[in-house]
């Protein structure tokens, strides 16, 4: 930036739930499909409690996890597209309540709140972002470093900070995090389990705790070392 220049201060983010009218809630208990590739998704959903998955169905009879969506984020953004073209999968990982509005109710809310057009344009645009980062960890780090990340990643959105520093991320199967982070089970396992064995974190039924800032000393470390080898 030239001397003198001043730095252009930052956007607020936009609440759409401040734009949208209240609507009755729907409950799916852990495991209920909500929609998925032969059923696509026709609203826009809020979740006002629990987790649902989002993911995408692969021929092979696995599947790739997008997101996880928790309490207060939106997601089933597709309905206000041509739906049919997106095969995705929305299933509870836990009992949820969500709150939900039709793709022309959209249409209608934004012509008369235009701020809600605004807001779910920073909302998939920051959605976007986050995408572009995981692509980019695909195509640069290895397994180790993508589990860190994705731990991190969790933390940061969905995680509670405990008193000893840790923070506590909701049960979370290795099953799921390998389907997050594009590998097999059995290779999350490991990388869990050694991670629990250096001190990283702790897991058990009730959630995983992770030590946030130690993990990202270790995944810069890491990071660190195979930049220095590719410069080389």
């Amino acid at each position: 930036m030239p001397n003198g220049a001043k730095s252009s201060p930052a956007r607020e983010m936009e609440d759409a739930l401040m734009y949208l009218p209240r609507k009755g809630v729907t409950d799916y208990r852990k495991g209920q499909t909500i929609f998925d590739e032969n059923q696509p998704s026709q609203s826009l959903h809020l979740v006002v409690q629990g987790r649902v998955k989002v993911s995408i169905p692969l021929e092979t009879g696995a599947q790739t996890v997008v997101d996880i969506f928790s309490t207060d984020d939106f997601f089933g953004e597709s309905s206000l597209l041509d739906s049919a073209r997106h095969a995705l999968r929305a299933v509870a990982l836990e009992g949820v309540t969500l709150m939900s509005w039709a793709g022309a109710e959209i249409e209608e809310q934004v012509e008369r709140q235009p701020r809600l057009g605004v807001a779910l344009m920073q909302m998939l645009i920051k959605r976007t972002v986050d995408h572009e980062e995981r692509i980019q960890s695909f195509a640069l780090d290895k397994t180790p470093e993508r589990v860190i990340r994705s731990l991190l990643r969790f933390a940061a959105r969905q995680g509670v900070q405990g008193d000893d520093g840790s923070v506590r991320i909701p049960p979370l199967t290795h099953q799921v995090i390998s389907e997050y982070v594009g590998t097999s089970r059995e290779i999350v396992t490991f990388q869990m389990n050694h991670l629990r064995q250096q001190g990283f974190l702790r897991y058990s039924r009730r959630g995983i705790d992770v030590y946030a800032d130690a993990l990202r000393d270790r995944l810069h470390t890491q990071t660190s070392g195979r930049d220095s080898d590719q410069a080389r």
